[in-house]
Formats: C-alpha cells, structure tokens, sequence
C-alpha cells in the first residue's frame, strides 16, 4: 500500500480555521456584545480582562455567555468570572448578574470586617499556625461563602425580572426557570500583606463548576512557578459541571469544600472560563504555557533576559489564520509551543530562557496590534488557534506592581 504524507497538526489547524462563518449576536431577546474589555490600576494591582464570543457562538449566530467584575477596595482587589452554560438560553444573564453580585458583595463585606477588626490585614501576615491568622483567614472565607449565595439572589432575581415579557417567554417556549441561567461562579480575592519574608499576597478563592483560578511568580523557578488554586468542578456524571444554580451548591458545606486559600510571593493572578483553561491542559504546568503566550503576544512585559543568548536558536515566525469575524483579516500571533517544536526544548527550558522569548515576541518582529493591554488580551483571545477550541474564551489577568 502506498504511503501517503501524514498530515500535521499545523496542517490541520490551518484547514480548520478557514471552515468557521460568522453570523452577528441575534437581536432578541437580550442580545448581548460580541465582546467586553475592562481595564484598571490603583497603584498595586493593574487589571486587564476581556471576553470573547467563541467560534462555535459565532457560527451558529448565538450569544457569548460569559461574564467577568472586577473591583478595588481599601486593601486589595475582586475578581469574578462566570461562563453560562451553553445549553441553557439566557445563560449569559445569570453569568452578568452572578458576576455583578459577587464583586459588589465583597466589596462591601471586606471594608466592614477591617471595620469589624481593625487589625485584619495585620493578622493576615501573621504566621500560619497563629489563631490570629486562623481566626481572620476563616472571617475571609466566610465572606466569598457569603458571595456565592448573593450571587444566587441575584440570577434568582434577574429570571423572576424576565418571566412575564413575551420574547424570553417564545424563546424556550414557557415561563423562564432559573435552570435557563445556569452559570459557572470563580471568585477571588487579593490582599497585599507583610510578613517575616517581607510583601506577600493573602488570596481567598472559591470555584463553582469548571475554569482555572492560578498565581504566577515570574521571578520563581519552573518548579515553584506556578499554584493553581482550586479544580474544575464536576457534577453528578462525567463531564457533566456543576453550577451556581444547582441545588446541591448552595449549603455552607459544599461551599466550604469548594474555597482555597494562600499567601505567598506572585507577579500575577488570572482567572479564566474553560475556554481558555482548556487550551492550556493539564493546567500544572501548561498554565505557564499560557504565561509565556501572553508575553510573547506583547499583552504582558517579558522581564529578564537581559544576557547574551546563543546564537543557534531557532525563532518560529508568528502564525496568522483568518479571523472568523472576517476572513480577509489575519492577526499574526506567536505561541510557545512552536518555540519548543522549533528548538526541541521542553516547558521549563523556555520558562528560564527569558532571553529566547524576548527574541520570538511579537514586539521583536515589530508587531504591535493594539497599545491599550485589554484590547491587546481581546485580539489574542480571539484570534489564537488550537485544535478543538471553539468555545467562548474570558480571561482576567491582574498584575502585581
């Protein structure tokens, strides 16, 4: 039998791409933008964030479901994400509202415990087996406990606001149930703290159904680089997630086991819906992947590497597909995993090759998209491709000053 060429998952992809339509947000009911970006800084943390319709969306000519809040207060920084289930017709409704809820909960919450116990952020950086720490590290975790029951109030509330108008009503053929607003609920919160080893950052973290929630020290080793806080959060059958409106969430219990909390050293945190995290599996350590793909793409600063390279590395030239949006438009972007292809190195060997990433970046080919950091996060979500990724991708990404 004759051999015929084996075709590559480049070959594939490039196939693939070209295959997806675009069809425009449907006007009714409640049509939500194609995208959303935000962006903001108060000194410590700096917050890009931006969510993008996914391919899948785009084709059929449905919604984007996802949602993301972020806010400041006194001592640190909120941020929510929220990806609505895709079955469900007014998802996206109950990610918005969810997200809203939570974020404006905790803003509120916190400043009232620093009220409540003047020392709060003090005892935060006491050590771990103090019942100082203990006692204030609990009074945190109550308060994302306490979010995630506001957030439900608020999809609860947005589907009760929507069952007497006649489109939501035609739109699934009845009254709408709260089932139809199902969504995913990652949550967080940032606190700086000093300590014995000097500024740390205090996190408390719960997540509802699937996404990633990380921290990233790009000042660490491979090795210590990277903590993942939390897991995809599965319901009742395999594949199946769990979400906010499910009724087996919604008990102190479950939502006890469902929080995490660190202190320690990072240069960023990020929290994203499965749209992106599953691009970057198993995400310990493709996470880091992901790290290195937003500096490469000029959406974050490549720090260190200042030193002379050898000259026999091999730089992979950025890649353009066409856009779904429009076919004639083609955004070049780079990607780690060709840098390895192309130098036949392994993950951690490009982690401490600052050098090498500075030389394959976006900004080394005189490529700059956009100047404004969230517009730059949105061209990239939207536009990098892999293989079986079609999904709405939201991504929040803070860095630390």
């Amino acid at each position: 039998m004759e051999n015929k060429d084996i075709l590559t998952d480049r070959d594939i992809t490039e196939h693939t791409a070209a295959m997806w339509k675009y069809n425009p947000v449907p006007e009714v009911p409640e049509p939500y933008p194609e995208d959303m970006t935000g962006e903001a800084s108060d000194g410590i943390f700096e917050i890009s964030a931006a969510s993008v319709r996914g391919k899948k969306h785009k084709h059929d000519g449905s919604n984007r479901d996802d949602s993301f809040a972020f806010e400041f207060f006194g001592d640190g920084v909120i941020a929510v994400v929220s990806d609505g289930a895709g079955s469900k017709k007014f998802s996206r409704i109950g990610a918005k509202a969810a997200c809203d809820a939570a974020a404006e909960y905790i803003k509120i919450a916190f400043p009232a415990l620093k009220r409540r116990i003047p020392d709060f952020v003090k005892k935060l950086g006491m050590p771990f087996d103090s019942s100082d720490f203990g006692e204030v590290c609990a009074e945190a975790a109550a308060i994302l406990r306490g979010s995630c029951a506001v957030a439900f109030d608020a999809v609860e509330a947005a589907c009760d606001k929507r069952k007497n108008i006649s489109e939501f009503i035609e739109a699934v053929g009845r009254e709408p149930e709260i089932k139809d607003l199902s969504c995913t609920l990652l949550t967080s919160v940032i606190i700086p703290v000093e300590t014995e080893n000097g500024r740390e950052f205090f996190t408390a973290a719960i997540q509802i159904g699937d996404g990633i929630i990380a921290a990233v020290d790009e000042r660490a080793p491979f090795d210590s680089a990277l903590a993942v806080m939390g897991a995809a959060d599965s319901g009742s059958f395999a594949g199946e997630t769990e979400f906010i409106v499910s009724d087996n969430i919604r008990s102190d219990e479950s939502l006890m086991a469902r929080t995490r909390v660190r202190r320690g050293k990072m240069s960023h945190f990020m929290l994203m819906t499965d749209g992106v995290a599953d691009d970057y599996y198993p995400n310990a350590p493709q996470l880091l992947r992901l790290f290195i793909d937003l500096g490469l793409n000029g959406i974050i600063p490549i720090n260190g590497g200042e030193a002379p390279e050898e000259n026999n590395e091999n730089i992979p030239e950025p890649v353009a597909y066409p856009w779904v949006n429009d076919s004639d438009v083609k955004y070049s972007l780079q990607y780690a995993k060709n840098i390895l292809s192309a130098n036949g190195i392994a993950l951690d060997q490009l982690w401490e090759n600052k050098a090498l990433q500075k030389k394959a970046s976006l900004a080394e080919h005189g490529i700059v998209h956009e100047k404004d950091r969230a517009e730059m996060l949105k061209v990239w979500l939207d536009n990098y491709v892999e293989r079986g990724s079609f999904d709405d991708r939201t991504l929040v990404l803070i860095t630390v000053k």
